[in-house]
């Protein structure tokens, strides 16, 4: 089994996280820097990207994935103007790290437009042995013409007074947008390393991949189904085990059979960004519970940002979305995380098992939605943190809504914000996730091919029971969970003493309303319910939209300020990240 740590590497003022990946002995034949795709892509792929350095690592290899700056944990902004620049330098931090590791052969692998990025960093990378190009994208201008395309197609139109480009899962400055445009492979700079040319079918006879490869007369192989791994057209990415394999079989092929001790730094706290006064925001790599669940824990400004958090320590705890782990849209945590350090707060993003950096991922099987490990590292994540109930925020986006309502029913917090929550029964269901997933646009797998699907029974009687059964008799269908009534969920918390705070953008509002959400909400008004309910005008599911996004962070913040008050605010009242 690999040896793994995660740490912090690079400049002092603008940290990337990697996660190191080393054999079991610790010495190693060379090192392979992983080069991630961006946006969504980033996220589906994560999973994969992992299982290749666990291969490497079996084949004594050292591998290093990393988040460039601005992206996923590590510091910046994810919509600066110089972010593409930021993502080359990043490349060449992670570079230079492996080298100064003391490895001897040094592999760089680009994934999609981490291929764009690595290769058009590599003259500013030194000498590198060989050079894998994933799935590449070899132009940037092709690659924002096709994300824009995709975005519109899933997403809609943003405001258009906001100058910046969005593409699925993330934001660009028309700077940076500019940028990524101008950016192409050229074969020249790959000249005299050995390279290995991975491609689609498909990508292989077009144009510009055809020349980039006749260029490199390199190593080939072909990517079958690799579109269920890249863009899923469901939740959770397909694993390309029989891909990745050959990958790391032609990596290791080409290194060195001699083997060094290798050195990879552990940086396990860093300074992630300053207030406007110039107050540093430290994070530290946490492992919670008794499965040492990989954390990170943000510091507020004038707590010890070196020690356990203090029973008082104003904290909020986010929970993950399905799959998602800070990357892609779920980044919205890593700046909120940010923001609320500047007013005191503590607060702690983790990642259960079998998702993120919890657990293993080569040779896994995927772990469920929902599930009863799922339910003990809620309440482990909880328990490691020591925090009086009172002081203690739950957060999270449609699957992390319901198990923050799960731990502040059991008494583990007082407050809980539950944003784009579509699950409000107590209890579970096996067929929870394919009955009660919301009509959210998915982002279409490319060239997926349409399939006919069957209506249902129960799909078809719903909307006239929604409609015409009575509303006492819809509420026991909510309470037996046979369908979602948001008067169950929120009973129960009213009852609980949780003060709750629900947060829909519009496309959950509309399925708040089809659950008779508003007739359920004038009910427990009368009971005494003091609960908010912030509505967006704009906004999908999950999001992905980038004006949803933005109300998603206005509510929140709001929210989480108010729950704590002064307590908070009067330290550095007027303070913003910077």
């Amino acid at each position: 089994m690999d040896v793994r740590h995660a740490s912090w590497f690079g400049d002092a003022e603008s940290p990337l996280l990697g996660h190191v990946h080393l054999p079991a002995d610790r010495r190693a034949r060379g090192a392979v820097v992983l080069c991630p795709p961006v946006g969504k892509e980033h996220l589906d792929t994560y999973r994969g990207v992992k299982a290749l350095a666990e291969q490497l690592a079996e084949r004594g290899l050292a591998a290093l994935r990393f988040d460039y700056a601005g992206t996923g944990d590590s510091a910046g902004d994810q919509d600066s103007p110089d972010a593409v620049a930021a993502w080359q330098r990043s490349v060449v931090t992670a570079v230079e790290t492996a080298r100064a590791s003391g490895a001897e052969h040094i592999t760089v692998v680009g994934l999609r437009a981490g291929a764009l990025i690595a290769a058009t960093a590599l003259p500013e990378c030194g000498p590198v042995d060989a050079v894998v190009l994933w799935d590449p994208i070899v132009s940037g201008r092709a690659m924002l013409r096709e994300q824009r395309a995709l975005y519109r197609l899933a997403l809609g139109a943003d405001d258009p007074d906001d100058p910046r480009v969005s593409i699925v899962g993330g934001v660009l400055a028309p700077e940076a947008a500019d940028a990524l445009g101008a950016l192409k492979i050229d074969p020249r700079s790959l000249t005299g390393t050995r390279t290995l040319l991975a491609t689609r079918p498909t990508a292989r006879e077009t144009v510009a991949v055809s020349t980039l490869a006749t260029a490199l007369d390199g190593d080939e192989i072909s990517l079958d189904a690799h579109e269920s791994f890249v863009t899923p057209s469901t939740l959770h990415s397909a694993m390309p085990t029989e891909q990745l394999t050959r990958i790391a079989d032609w990596v290791a092929a080409g290194a060195p059979v001699a083997t060094h001790e290798v050195h990879f730094p552990g940086r396990d706290r860093a300074v992630v960004t300053t207030t406007d006064s110039g107050l540093p925001i430290h994070e530290s790599v946490e492992h919670l519970g008794p499965n040492k669940m990989f954390a990170l824990r943000t510091h507020g400004v004038g707590t010890d940002g070196f020690g356990a958090l203090r029973p008082s320590t104003p904290t909020v705890l986010f929970f993950g979305t399905a799959y998602e782990h800070r990357l892609g849209p779920s980044r919205l945590w890593v700046e909120l995380a940010r923001e609320f350090a500047v007013h005191g707060i503590s607060t702690i993003r983790f990642d259960r098992t079998g998702v993120g950096d919890t657990g293993t991922a080569h040779g896994a099987t995927p772990t469920p939605l929902y599930s009863d490990d799922s339910d003990r590292d809620a309440l482990d994540a909880v328990a490691a943190l020591g925090v009086d109930p009172k002081d203690l925020v739950v957060l999270g986006l449609c699957s992390g809504a319901w198990y923050s309502s799960w731990v502040a029913l059991r008494g583990a917090a007082h407050s809980a914000v539950l944003v784009n929550v579509i699950l409000w029964c107590t209890h579970r269901r096996k067929s929870l996730r394919a009955d009660l997933r919301p009509d959210s646009p998915d982002v279409p797998a490319i060239a997926a091919p349409a399939e006919l699907q069957t209506v249902p029974l129960r799909a078809r009687i719903k909307p006239w029971a929604q409609k015409y059964l009575p509303y006492p008799l819809w509420l026991l269908l909510g309470r037996l969970g046979v369908t979602q009534v948001p008067e169950v969920g929120l009973e129960a918390l009213r009852r609980a003493g949780v003060s709750t705070t629900v947060v829909l953008t519009a496309e959950d509002h509309r399925w708040f309303l089809s659950q008779r959400g508003e007739e359920g909400l004038r009910r427990l008004r009368r009971r005494g319910f003091t609960g908010d309910i912030f509505t967006g005008e704009v906004g999908d599911h999950s999001g992905r939209q980038r004006d949803g996004r933005e109300f998603l962070r206005t509510a929140i913040t709001s929210t989480v300020l108010s729950r704590f008050g002064s307590r908070s605010a009067d330290l550095t009242a007027g303070e913003h990240v910077s």
